[in-house]
């Protein structure tokens, strides 16, 4: 029997900050369908109107999102705030030893964890906060209650899968890490799937109190799960994530910058040091065939860079562009008030991406104005040329004499 509501009421959170006692300091679980229903609306505001994410079971008449995993029995619908405006939300499956769906086992690559049906597994989803509470203690709380229910059922492992975007996000607040699984269709962008060993306290140190409610150090050390493959699993070559800094760099140098021939036009003019600070607030992200790394009209912040392989940018299913070693896709998106894609992007070989954050630039500019001033004028560069080249196409498209 799950509890109804967990009121925190003034205690400490992840980071040390004190949650003062207000309707935002207040945990509870949906058990009733004016609950869920609220949630379903919270989920539309953020998934539909915000991030314009095109959701065939999102019902437009009554500004619902609904998954049928909602309403599972091993589902807990997390909120906080009141029913009318909802600040923060999130849901996870928590299934007991031996009980994990067929199509989840599949979907998370749990077959690169030996032993997993002998201990109970999670799965983080919808994890949302309001705008305009974002920066505030909304998330700290809810990774707190999520610990609890970690604690509560024995969870041994916790599955999520993100955007590119979020992938530094989630290794930072929840200590979730990515491994060598299968990219994840999400939408909007390949989904990148990340685990939390929620057992493991070197691993949670930075999320507050949930490193102390999520049980001992041996306890990931059930029988039949094999402890050893987990460096493997999260730390092989084969993981498509690379978020060492010196990795990235001597990789950023060996494919790119020493090859005249590919350096990024958004890169010229920029010094060794600079360029080095920019590409260490980014990773590296393995793609394959048919991987859709951007998706016309979403809302997502990502410029990315490519460093091996073949990219097509689509609409519909016409192919607009050809994108190789050395070029950037994304800028529009990374630099607009609107925030959203003008077009499609996916591998059509294998290929390798670095993928930099819109907040890389803010940093730079404060810390070193000149590199920010150069990035701006090489990326408003790089816009002006393709501008130019779309217009001749369209000419050429349209004008019968050519």
């Amino acid at each position: 029997m799950l509890p109804m509501v967990r009121d925190h009421g003034p205690r400490t959170v992840g980071g040390g900050r004190e949650a003062s006692v207000s309707e935002t300091a207040k945990v509870s679980i949906a058990t009733s369908q004016e609950e869920l229903e609220a949630i379903w609306r919270f989920r539309y505001e953020i998934y539909v109107d915000e991030l314009k994410r095109n959701y065939p079971s999102a019902d437009h008449g009554r500004r619902w999102l609904r998954d049928a995993e909602d309403e599972d029995k091993y589902s807990v619908n997390l909120y906080l705030g009141p029913l009318d405006r909802i600040t923060g939300a999130e849901r996870l499956l928590i299934w007991p030893a031996g009980k994990i769906p067929e199509d989840y086992h599949r979907l998370f690559s749990m077959e690169m964890f030996p032993g997993i049906e002998s201990v109970a597994i999670a799965e983080l989803g919808r994890l949302m906060v309001r705008p305009s509470a974002r920066g505030k203690n909304v998330f700290p709380l809810l990774v707190d209650a999520m610990g609890e229910q970690w604690a509560e059922h024995d969870v041994q492992l916790c599955f999520l899968y993100c955007v590119p975007g979020l992938v530094k996000h989630y290794r930072r607040s929840l200590s979730a890490r990515p491994y060598d699984g299968r990219l994840i269709p999400a939408g909007s962008s390949v989904g990148i799937p990340m685990v939390v060993v929620v057992s493991d306290p070197r691993r949670l140190c930075a999320c507050g109190e949930m490193g102390t409610q999520a049980g001992n150090a041996e306890a990931i050390a059930a029988p039949g799960f094999d402890v050893a493959r987990l460096s493997q699993v999260l730390e092989g070559d084969s993981v498509p994530v690379k978020l060492d800094e010196e990795a990235i760099w001597e990789h950023l140098k060996h494919q790119l910058l020493e090859d005249e021939g590919a350096t990024p036009a958004f890169l010229n003019a920029l010094s060794l040091d600079a360029t080095k600070r920019l590409t260490s607030s980014g990773f590296i992200l393995h793609l394959s065939p048919g991987d859709m790394i951007a998706k016309s009209g979403t809302k997502e912040r990502e410029m990315y860079v490519i460093l091996d392989g073949v990219f097509e940018v689509i609409a519909g299913e016409k192919r607009l562009a050809i994108l190789d070693k050395g070029d950037v896709f994304g800028e529009i998106a990374f630099f607009s008030a609107a925030g959203e894609r003008s077009a499609s992007v996916r591998a059509a070989t294998e290929g390798e991406v670095l993928v930099l954050r819109r907040s890389f630039l803010e940093e730079l500019t404060r810390s070193d104005p000149e590199a920010g001033l150069q990035i701006l004028t090489n990326i408003g560069s790089v816009m002006a040329d393709r501008i130019v080249s779309l217009n001749q196409a369209l000419l050429a498209a349209t004008d019968p004499c050519r």
